[in-house]
């Protein structure tokens, strides 16, 4: 489906483009809408396309042997994911789907980024500065698996959540999202149960509010 290029306006790595360079991408780029809880890749597939999320929320992680999903990253609008084929790899070894809600995605040619990264240096350089940000955050959640205790680990997950999607009003910060407790345990390390648990403990002492959609942080400084 070809696009028009204000589309790109949408993206992070891709915001500013010279109308030529949206003309170029337009001709290749595809978009995709996911109803909820469905696969957008998974293992074992080619590694042929780059994903932008357009509107909704998007997880990606592996899978374990015993059939387990262990989750990487929560992905909002304007992030990218599915890059691995930029580096050469042909063959994915994560997966990608959508959470609670429908998700549109706008898709790339791995051959046709890279075409645009030798015309257009710069985006090369903000795609290398948004993973270094993605790396830096995996790195901390693997440090607080090392040293934290659960309640510790799900603290710094909202904290994290509210950063890259939160909404201030005053002292407040409300993140919308589409992850259940189950999704908050396999990137955590932790257990359904005990992500139960330590919500309803944190909302009882008035550190937060929350439903199915959405999580209210009272003061990100107090939240501990």
């Amino acid at each position: 489906m070809i696009v028009d290029g204000d589309i790109f306006g949408h993206v992070d790595v891709l915001k500013d483009l010279p109308v030529d360079q949206q003309n170029f991408l337009s001709r290749y780029v595809q978009f995709r809408s996911y109803p909820k809880s469905t696969f957008i890749y998974g293992p074992g597939e080619e590694a042929d396309w780059v994903y932008f999320v357009i509107e909704g929320v998007v997880k990606a992680g592996t899978i374990n042997e015993d059939g387990k999903e262990v989750i990487k990253n929560i992905l909002y609008k304007g992030e990218m994911f599915g890059e691995l084929g930029l580096s050469g790899m042909t063959e994915r070894p994560d997966f990608a789907s959508t959470l609670k809600g429908e998700v549109e995605i706008l898709r790339l040619p791995v051959t046709i980024l890279k075409e645009l990264i030798s015309k257009n240096p710069q985006v090369g350089l903000r795609m290398i500065e948004k993973l270094g940000i993605r790396i830096t955050r995996s790195e901390k959640r693997l440090e607080q698996l090392v040293f934290d205790d659960a309640r510790t680990r799900i603290i710094g997950f909202l904290k994290e959540q509210a950063e890259k999607n939160g909404r201030k009003y005053g002292d407040e910060t409300l993140v919308r999202h589409g992850f259940t407790h189950q999704d908050m345990a396999n990137i955590t390390g932790t257990s359904r149960q005990l992500v139960t648990i330590v919500l309803n403990q944190l909302k009882k002492d008035n550190f937060i509010n929350f439903d199915r959609s959405s999580i209210l942080i009272r003061d990100l400084n107090q939240l501990k």
